[in-house]
């Protein structure tokens, strides 16, 4: 059941919903990242060649203060003091990758796609808590949550996707979006509308065909409650375990969707060989049979050895972190 019984007093305060909201992102990045059975995932035991356990924490510990700064705006939306259009979500979308990367040696990092997802659902959630007295020990309603993300994107202005093209551009390389067209890459958005008003919501939905993260932030996070949160629930109702939860989530979203991180890394073929694999692990079972478990294994070992380069549902990640980041708002607990 949701909320621990030996919960903390809470004092309904601003305060209280930024530390609750920002202490879920953390965690859930977290969670994610120790649990090792993800296939093709990166956790404490499966190490990237290029991004290690070490980088993986400076991501965590620096989702921190955007999720802070963000919940507040939230708050103060719901609460009539600033208008959606001034939440700026781009700007701290940016300025959090922007400070992130000083805590690394390289140039890379691993926070912009859960960034991107968690942003607008954490102006929604808090403003959903500021509508409930700012008593966080309280489940939320996720449909509304997610219709008053949609707002602050839709109401999200120009200058929010200029700073999130510059944080795309410094942290994406131009290879992962493929398009027929060799100009069109993520600053053709902005040049198609230079000279109008424009929205993050018009951008996603710009983007939405060939980058998962984009059609969940203009299609009201869709494949996240559908597929991760749904499938999240079932599994922790029956065996109460965080992290066996969180395989079969990330597992069935692998089967649900194809990952487009892997399709733009190594192409439709393999994103679609993957997505079947994953079909294969969900019908066996997943983490409930042990011919699933097995069948874990061997998506794990082929993600891992068939190529040069270790093949990472990233995509499928983030919209894990995403789910697993409601259900830590929603109270449900390690």
């Amino acid at each position: 059941m949701p909320f621990s019984k030996i919960s903390n007093d809470v004092k309904g305060k601003v305060l209280d919903v930024q530390l609750y909201i920002s202490q879920c992102a953390v965690l859930a990045h977290n969670l994610l990242y120790a649990t090792d059975s993800k296939p093709g995932g990166a956790s404490f035991r499966n190490e990237f060649k290029d991004t290690k356990t070490e980088h993986f924490l400076i991501g965590g510990t620096n989702l921190y203060s955007p999720i802070f700064g963000l919940s507040k705006r939230g708050i103060l939306v719901a609460e009539n003091h600033l208008w959606y259009e001034d939440a700026e979500i781009g700007f701290f979308i940016e300025r959090a990758l922007e400070r992130a990367l000083t805590w690394y040696k390289g140039s890379g990092n691993t926070i912009l796609g859960t960034l991107i997802m968690f942003a607008p659902i954490t102006l929604g959630a808090a403003h959903s808590f500021a509508h409930e007295g700012m008593k966080t020990n309280t489940r939320l309603n996720l449909d509304n949550v997610v219709y008053i993300s949609e707002q602050f994107l839709k109401n999200s202005t120009t200058e929010d996707c200029i700073y999130l093209t510059e944080a795309l551009n410094k942290s994406v390389s131009e290879k992962l979006l493929p398009s027929d067209k060799e100009e069109d890459d993520f600053n053709s958005f902005l040049e198609i509308h230079k000279h109008e008003r424009t929205n993050l919501h018009e951008y996603t939905n710009f983007y939405k065909g060939r980058d998962l993260i984009f059609h969940e932030l203009s299609h009201k996070y869709q494949i996240t409650l559908k597929y991760g949160y749904t499938t999240f629930l079932r599994a922790f109702e029956e065996n109460q375990d965080f992290r066996n939860s969180i395989t079969q989530t990330y597992i069935t979203l692998l089967s649900e969707k194809r990952d487009t991180h892997i399709a733009k890394r190594f192409g439709n073929e393999i994103a679609s060989y993957v997505n079947k694999e994953a079909k294969e692990v969900v019908q066996a079972g997943g983490v409930f049979t042990d011919g699933g478990k097995t069948k874990i294994k061997e998506l794990d070992a082929y993600l891992r050895t068939s190529q040069d380069t270790q093949i990472n549902p990233g995509t499928t990640a983030d919209i894990t972190a995403t789910t697993v980041f409601l259900a830590l708002l929603q109270g449900y607990r390690p």
